[in-house]
């Protein structure tokens, strides 16, 4: 079956199972950011069930690329821009810089208006293969140490579908995110040699 004619949740979960293609659930509120498993994994980080904070990782992307990550993800929050995107070298655990590709949506604000959740992907775009090794420990992370999410992304998609909730907020957030994917795979396609 073309992917193009799936659900729009299994070709989320077949993106995500590959770890070509990272997802994230930032919830600017509580300053807490989740990746998905193997996206954490294949950059060699621990823990790949839990949030971070997001200093954990705004402090991996390269000193000369924060800036521009940072506005262009202040703009989509502000309304000046329909959607987030930017392309930044990010510190993995283990094989350096990687250049990556991270594109994002609002898809929760509050009753003020103030954007509260974003979801996004991430593709890494790096011409080498990631050399996930050592480095960070297991355990604590001190002031590193991030607040639970409620159902992150990447969990919305693999919940048994008997839960009334979490299918209308995982449908909700499918739907606005969509398109994403499609650019996303898109891209992955093209980067694909043959």
């Amino acid at each position: 079956m073309d992917m193009r004619h799936q659900p729009a949740w299994l070709r989320w979960r077949q993106a995500l199972a590959t770890g070509e293609l990272g997802v994230w659930d930032l919830r600017l509120d509580l300053e807490t950011v989740h990746y998905s498993p193997h996206w954490k994994l294949r950059l060699g980080f621990p823990e790949p069930e839990r949030p971070d904070s997001t200093h954990f990782w705004r402090i991996r992307v390269h000193p000369d690329d924060i800036d521009t990550m940072m506005t262009g993800m202040r703009e989509h929050v502000r309304g000046l821009q329909p959607t987030y995107e930017a392309r930044f070298r990010l510190r993995s655990n283990g094989s350096g810089y990687r250049l990556v590709q991270s594109r994002g949506r609002v898809v929760e604000r509050c009753t003020e208006g103030r954007a509260v959740r974003m979801v996004g992907t991430m593709l890494d775009l790096t011409d080498r293969p990631p050399t996930p090794q050592g480095g960070l420990p297991e355990g604590p992370r001190g002031a590193m140490e991030a607040a639970p999410l409620v159902r992150p992304f990447h969990q919305l998609l693999t919940e048994d579908d008997s839960h009334e909730p979490s299918q209308l907020e995982r449908d909700r957030v499918l739907a606005m995110v969509d398109d994403l994917l499609q650019d996303t795979l898109t891209q992955l396609a093209a980067l694909r040699p043959g």
